[in-house]
């Protein structure tokens, strides 16, 4: 399969995608450690992660310059050569399986907690599992379109959350204003890294972009618009349910929404925020999943990874269920845990990786629009034609160009 030239999602969908992925995990895991850390301050958390990610988007932005068409486990290995490219690889699959790991277990507690208390957590892990080996079948472009639906949608109802609450804001439990101690403050940032360096996920999917200007561009602007959304709820927490109780809920932004009453006949928003953040979650989680199939297809010579969707899953499955002992587990491996595992490793590697990369010479494509000189549409036609050929071919699209 060649991907070279083949626009598969655009530069709204991965923007989008950028911010499931921050907003995904961490809405409902770690806000309750921010308040606990940072008090009244917690809001001012996001900002050292979001600098990261910025980093780590131009990092991305340089691989996709000089090497388009190619994903970040095959740019690791041209440029450190095939011992210690496989290095480097083996450590991001490991690292994406431990998120994963991490995600279906946060996943499966919090709708066990919420919505099915009796069910069993491994049945819950069963079902999203299906789901997984599912959209294990179809592309990163599947995943974008349905991502489409859903996100717009919970940005939406974010927004209209200080209205909604309206009569619950109460300005003076943030008060006083920036009295924490900036030591708490920078933990809140450091504990923020371990969801925010979920973000090289995306590097798997950098072949499926038309130009490395959007790369850049949708990373930052998914990541700016998923801080907004985070702050914004850590914010409206503080308002309402003051510094103390929200450190002591396990999820402190369900129990915002609940307090939501519109009316009388109005008073279960909650359920309708589930309904939509669901979906977004799932997504991430998904997109994860893709990455993951992709970095290992690539250790054994391919790019189609349908044909180890199912043993993945089914091993996947397996170590996810004897991973974790008890919630308190889940947590503290999500909450703690991950910083240590970013911080380890991720600054120094893609840091290496940039240096590595900045020595090749910047490709530049005359199918590119605006690129040597071609007009704007000069490459529309021929990558229309690569785009519905190579859909048809299995792990790609499976003739889905049409959902």
């Amino acid at each position: 399969m060649n991907g070279n030239s083949t626009l598969i999602i655009n530069q709204r969908q991965l923007a989008w995608l950028t911010g499931s992925l921050i907003i995904g995990g961490g809405f409902v895991s770690i806000q309750h450690e921010l308040v606990r850390t940072s008090h009244t301050d917690a809001w001012f958390t996001y900002l050292l992660p979001t600098l990261y990610v910025f980093f780590i988007g131009y990092v991305f932005t340089q691989m996709a310059r000089r090497f388009p068409g190619k994903h970040m486990f095959e740019i690791s290995r041209m440029v450190c050569g095939a011992w210690l490219g496989t290095l480097i690889n083996l450590i991001l699959i490991f690292h994406l399986w431990l998120i994963l790991m991490r995600d279906l277990r946060s996943f499966g507690k919090f709708i066990g907690t919420i919505l099915l208390p009796n069910t069993p957590q491994e049945i819950l892990v069963l079902l999203f599992m299906l789901l997984l080996m599912f959209y294990g079948k179809s592309s990163v472009e599947v995943v974008a379109r349905v991502n489409d639906l859903f996100f717009p949608l919970f940005v939406g109802l974010a927004v209209l959350q200080p209205i909604m609450l309206a009569n619950e804001l109460d300005t003076r439990l943030i008060q006083p204003f920036l009295t924490t101690t900036p030591v708490k403050v920078f933990y809140g940032n450091l504990l923020c890294l371990g969801w925010y360096g979920d973000i090289f996920v995306t590097g798997a999917f950098l072949h499926t972009i038309w130009s490395a200007k959007q790369i850049h561009s949708a990373i930052r602007h998914g990541t700016v618009l998923a801080t907004i959304i985070l702050t914004l709820y850590l914010f409206l927490e503080v308002m309402v349910l003051g510094p103390v109780i929200p450190a002591n809920m396990l999820y402190p932004a369900y129990s915002l929404v609940q307090h939501i009453h519109i009316t009388d006949f109005l008073d279960r928003v909650d359920l309708i925020m589930l309904s939509i953040w669901y979906p977004v979650t799932a997504c991430k989680i998904i997109l994860i999943y893709l990455a993951f199939l992709t970095g290992i297809a690539h250790l054994i010579g391919k790019r189609d990874y349908t044909t180890i969707n199912s043993p993945i899953s089914l091993l996947l499955l397996l170590t996810t269920l004897f991973a974790f002992s008890s919630t308190t587990d889940v947590f503290s491996f999500g909450n703690y845990s991950s910083p240590v595992i970013v911080l380890a490793y991720q600054p120094v590697l893609f840091l290496l990786l940039l240096l590595l990369v900045l020595r090749h010479p910047v490709v530049r494509d005359k199918n590119m629009p605006g690129e040597s000189g071609s007009p704007a549409g000069a490459g529309d036609r021929t990558t229309k034609r690569d785009r519905i050929k190579e859909s048809t071919e299995p792990g790609f699209g499976l003739g889905m160009s049409s959902c």
